[in-house]
């Protein structure tokens, strides 16, 4: 017998059921080729195939408040089991509030319902078991994706030598050993040539574009518009070329004669990666912070790639900022400021949003609201995903592994930048 085991979602957070096998749909938007991942017909939640490693790692990630902040939201985790024992299909809930077909607002964080479940149209889960996770990719009209694997070393404790061989290999021949990351994969959306604009150098666009490395057409993929790079795209950089995957994940840059002047393709270029950049500090303060270790876990960054529909996701964030009360000097517990000086240096202030809203906009139940699945616009994501191989170690200090990879990813950036 299958049971659903739901986390508790946080504070203030709405989050939709579980959804029934024949709501669910193929996902469109993994990077990296994962497979068998599917998502609810909104697309709010994915569904991906995990180990129960992966399921007790985000279950005791809600003791790290910290770092829960830049996962996935679980929803919970779905268990398989003969359909002879399975409910009703018209009713896979038992009793949970579903209306017309589509799914609603969690009624109980704490309740455990049986479900029959099985991935349609996707490869059949060997462990049995699949999590059901926030869509980081929701949000977005043309989501462009980059899956960045992090560490030099990709192999956890209990690996057996003949995958540590291959793994160390690996590692030895990109930049997995090199810079402590390997990008993974990559989407971007395949359209006409971006706004040129320009960044704080003033710069002019009627330069040359730098070459730079030679696209593989082996490794990359024209589908549905959007451009599609495989883990051999990543495999093909070293620590000295690698930054033109970034360059191309946002859009490219025209390079100035003169010494250190360039301009991004992009109009909204610098912008998108100064978030970046701001989130993988916070992610950085977090991991410095906390006594972890995570292998072949990735950072997933994620922004807007149609202009027109982030201009709007834009004004719609400046708008609920204004909306936002001022009242939080004496704190609700849900926003931390944290000091990021580790070295002497600059302090920088780094804002984890980990919960929000008050007790009485905690309402999980609201059958009233047709457009709970709805997920407003968004400018970018930033979030750690993939969390097979990923535990906490109280008194072994910070993940220097997934830190080293971190470190460089934000050197590479700020470089762009500047």
């Amino acid at each position: 017998m299958a049971t659903n085991i739901v986390s508790t979602p946080p504070p203030g957070k709405k989050v939709a059921l579980m959804p029934a096998e024949s709501e669910l749909v193929a996902f469109d938007h993994s990077a990296a080729g994962h497979q068998g991942i599917s998502s609810n017909a909104s697309g709010s939640l994915i569904i991906k195939p995990c180990t129960q490693a992966e399921i007790d790692f985000y279950e005791s990630a809600e003791a790290h408040p910290l770092f829960q902040a830049h996962m996935p939201t679980f929803i919970g985790s779905l268990l398989q089991h003969d359909e002879q024992d399975a409910p009703d299909s018209t009713d896979p809930l038992s009793g949970a509030a579903v209306v017309n077909g589509t799914t609603t607002t969690m009624p109980s964080p704490t309740l455990t319902k049986r479900m029959s479940w099985k991935p349609s149209g996707g490869k059949k889960l060997s462990t049995g078991l699949a999590i059901v996770l926030e869509n980081v990719a929701a949000g977005f009209k043309h989501p462009n994706v980059l899956d960045v694997k992090l560490g030099a070393r990709l192999w956890a404790d209990d690996a057996p030598r003949s995958k540590r061989q291959k793994l160390d290999e690996v590692a030895k021949r990109t930049t997995t050993g090199s810079l402590g990351f390997r990008v993974a994969g990559m989407k971007i959306r395949h359209a006409e040539e971006p706004t040129t604009g320009t960044t704080e150098t003033n710069t002019t666009s009627a330069t040359t574009p730098r070459q730079v490395v030679e696209e593989d057409p082996a490794h990359v993929e024209v589908k549905n518009g959007y451009k599609c790079y495989t883990k051999f795209y990543g495999q093909s950089f070293d620590q000295h070329t690698v930054v033109d995957a970034f360059t191309t994940y946002l859009g490219g840059v025209h390079h100035d004669p003169r010494p250190g002047r360039k301009t991004f393709r992009r109009r909204r270029g610098p912008e998108i990666a100064r978030r970046l950049i701001r989130e993988l500090e916070s992610i950085q303060y977090v991991l410095e912070n906390e006594e972890s270790r995570m292998y072949s876990a990735s950072v997933l960054m994620v922004y807007e790639g149609d202009e027109d529909a982030m201009e709007v996701a834009i004004q719609e964030e400046q708008k609920a900022e204004q909306e936002m009360p001022i009242e939080r000097e004496d704190g609700d517990g849900n926003d931390l400021e944290l000091d990021m000086d580790s070295s002497g240096n600059n302090t920088k202030a780094v804002e984890v949003v980990v919960g929000g809203g008050d007790d009485d906009d905690n309402d999980m139940i609201d059958d009233d609201d047709d457009d709970d699945d709805e997920v407003p616009p968004k400018v970018h994501e930033v979030r750690l995903i993939d969390f097979a191989h990923a535990s906490w170690t109280p008194g072994q200090g910070p993940d220097d592994n997934a830190l080293m990879g971190v470190k460089n990813i934000l050197r590479i950036l700020r470089d762009l930048t500047e």
